[in-house]
């Protein structure tokens, strides 16, 4: 089983920052060299990129921040602008382009990393420098390729043919409690703190912190778990047009999806699930992920619920009756360990449900960080207050009503990414993302 590497706070802010570099460019290295030639090179869906563009964008975008934004260089080449741009090149393009090999790719990664190093030894951390305050710049790289790595662990899931996975081999689960996975939990109505004024590392959409009012509503203290989605399989929930929205009929009707990606009906009864081309027996106390927007409302429905709403998921997991405030994590302020959530690809999946009580929120709702990520109700958009920074091609061109938020952190989420403020976003037809669902009812 891995576990994960938490890079020690008390470090000088330079030394800690060289780490955690270093940590995430092994994880890519870990991540990438086993794999083949065309598990590298190739595209598999028209949906995700092929990892070698992955690696490319990686070190184009610290190269551009660390390198140009700091210290005024010019571009290594301009080409790889053009190539490793995501907003000129869609991901369906990608595949076409004149890319960098692997090799290539990692000799451009290790020769601007190199100049990262050398440049942080001079580098001042000025705090009337909104990029290099704390650290930000450095901190916003790290996530950055933190994300690209899940997002190559998206691809590779999705390309049928793909040799078993080796380092995906490892599937040791953690001691579990004997749970009600229906269980709910009430949450008080009241004015509460959305967001944060964190500007160490957290992202633009995160921020500014804001008080909302909310009335009065119940929680499931888990994550829907397999079992409960394999009975709305088998009381026909792909089959009954009452319980999805228009637009999620419409898309059941052209996708033609009769369960969660990665299911494979078990001869003997029950499902086995497929990942990363390793087949096994799909532990029913797991939660469900791989399900798009649209699966999850109707699932809701079929229960008598519906999808929690940004304000209320963050709520439950992070806001503090007693301390009036919120938590950096829905324990607390302690940095994520092994015993707190499911992330860092210390399983290579989701875990049963009631793993980890020691990650339970103020008010006792569990594995909200980790596992997987929730769909919410809510739209993409910016907070009152909110101001685009540094770029506006993170947060604000996705504003509008064209992407669902989904919220928490999946089980193959950086430490460095996860946190109660993190908000993610997708199509609602989008199922390659590690996505599951928590049911909320509102209270009389």
């Amino acid at each position: 089983m891995r576990t994960h590497h938490n890079i020690d706070a008390t470090l000088p802010g330079k030394t800690r920052l060289e780490s955690l570099l270093d940590r995430v460019r092994r994880r890519t290295h870990t991540m990438v060299d086993p794999l083949s030639y065309d598990d590298v090179h190739k595209q598999f869906d028209d949906i995700m990129s092929p990892v070698v563009w992955d690696v490319g964008h990686v070190g184009n975008f610290e190269e551009y921040w660390l390198l140009r934004e700091l210290d005024g260089r010019p571009a290594q080449d301009e080409t790889y602008d053009r190539i490793y741009n995501p907003f000129d090149n869609p991901r369906w393009s990608r595949g076409d382009l004149p890319l960098l090999d692997r090799e290539e790719a990692f000799d451009y990664l290790a020769e601007v990393r190199g100049d990262v190093f050398e440049l942080l030894k001079t580098t001042s951390f000025d705090p009337d420098s909104p990029l290099l305050r704390d650290g930000y710049v450095y901190n916003m790289v790290i996530q950055h390729e933190a994300q690209h790595q899940e997002t190559v662990l998206q691809a590779l899931d999705l390309r049928p043919d793909l040799e078993p996975y080796s380092i995906a081999s490892e599937r040791g689960l953690p001691s579990v409690r004997p749970v009600d996975d229906e269980e709910r939990i009430a949450i008080p109505g009241g004015t509460f703190v959305v967001g944060t004024d964190d500007r160490t590392a957290a992202y633009d959409n995160e921020r500014p912190s804001h008080r909302v009012h909310l009335d009065s509503f119940a929680i499931e203290r888990f994550p829907v778990t397999a079992r409960r989605y394999g009975s709305f399989i088998d009381n026909g929930g792909y089959r009954r047009e009452e319980l999805w929205s228009e637009e999620g009929w419409l898309w059941l009707a052209k996708a033609g999806e009769t369960a969660p990606q990665g299911w494979i009906p078990n001869p003997g009864g029950g499902w086995l699930v497929r990942r990363f081309g390793h087949v096994r027996p799909l532990d029913p106390a797991e939660p469900v992920q791989h399900v798009s927007f649209y699966e999850a409302e109707a699932f809701a429905a079929a229960q008598g619920a519906r999808l929690p709403t940004e304000p209320e998921w963050e709520k439950a997991a992070a806001w503090d009756e007693s301390e009036q405030r919120n938590r950096m994590y829905p324990w607390g302020q302690t940095r994520p360990t092994p015993e707190l959530a499911n992330l860092d690809h210390s399983h290579w999946g989701p875990v049963p449900v009631g793993s980890y009580p020691r990650g339970a929120s103020a008010y006792g709702v569990e594995q909200l960080l980790g596992d997987t990520y929730e769909w919410t109700s809510s739209w993409f958009d910016g907070y009152p207050g909110y101001q685009t920074f540094p770029y506006p091609e993170y947060s604000e061109v996705f504003f509008g009503e064209d992407y669902r938020v989904l919220r928490g952190a999946s089980w193959a989420t950086s430490p460095s990414v996860a946190r109660s403020t993190f908000r993610n976003w997708d199509h609602a037809a989008r199922r390659q993302i590690m996505s599951g669902i928590r049911l909320v009812w509102d209270i009389a």
